[in-house]
């Protein structure tokens, strides 16, 4: 599939994460409301089973720490790039693998009647070094204003939030314990975490997530190396019970 193609067709089904929690409670003195205060993260992810169910990175929720309870999460969707963005509700979160560093969430139905997300097959087949890969994701956005209300409910702001693709190839792979790593002559962005890790050649499916990158000792200190991520073949049986296209 060519590349104008199939980014067209993907980013459809990439979605951005956001997580926030509240830091500090609204309060009221002298007749003066000061609002709660919030902390925001983002990270990226997509859709694997249509309206339903999102993979993404284990770090994405929680910086590689365990979920944190009082968190809340919304997906994010942007048809075509373009100026309006949808969010669904994080209503489950039915696989979480800090040990692989994957995750599945469950959403609810859009806020905005008539949006829906299609799901991206994925593949668990073993890929050649030199095969031509597609990435997706949501760069952390521009944030002008964030609307949430005294409960946690999100109401809306002004966000800058556009998704971003690139290609290259799989560059090495090997094993770490029983997980197969994936490297790529791709860099991503911060908050592109979780997005997808796409085989151009057909049939077009995701095979792994953006991660992390391989530390490379330099001369002068530890500097960032080749960017990688596991097999989806590690949440093969998840994938799987949840209905997900396997390819």
């Amino acid at each position: 599939m060519s590349l104008i193609s199939a980014i067209a067709m993907l980013r459809e089904s990439v979605v951005a994460i956001m997580q926030y929690h509240e830091v500090r409670p609204q309060t009221t003195k002298k007749g003066k409301v000061r609002p709660a205060e919030f902390s925001v993260r983002w990270g990226s992810g997509f859709c694997v089973v249509a309206d339903r169910y999102v993979v993404t990175a284990f770090h994405v929720m929680n910086g590689g720490q365990p979920r944190n309870p009082r968190d809340k999460f919304l997906v994010f969707v942007v048809p075509g790039n373009d100026k309006a963005a949808f969010h669904f509700p994080v209503i489950g979160f039915p696989a979480e693998r800090a040990d692989f560093d994957l995750a599945i969430l469950e959403i609810g139905p859009c806020s905005t009647q008539g949006v829906q997300l299609p799901a991206l097959p994925v593949t668990f087949a073993t890929k050649p070094d030199g095969a031509r890969v597609l990435t997706i994701g949501f760069p952390s956005p521009e944030v002008g204003s964030l609307e949430i209300d005294a409960q946690g409910n999100f109401r809306g702001g002004k966000l800058f939030l556009k998704s971003h693709a690139n290609e290259g190839i799989l560059s090495a792979q090997y094993l770490l314990g029983p997980l197969r790593m994936y490297e790529f002559n791709v860099g991503w962005h911060h908050g592109e975490s979780g997005g997808p890790v796409v085989q151009l050649d057909d049939p077009v499916a995701a095979f792994t997530v953006m991660q992390s990158y391989r530390s490379i000792k330099a001369p002068h200190g530890i500097m960032a190396g080749p960017h990688r991520g596991c097999e989806l073949a590690a949440i093969q049986n998840d994938l799987i019970r949840l209905g997900a296209t396997i390819v």
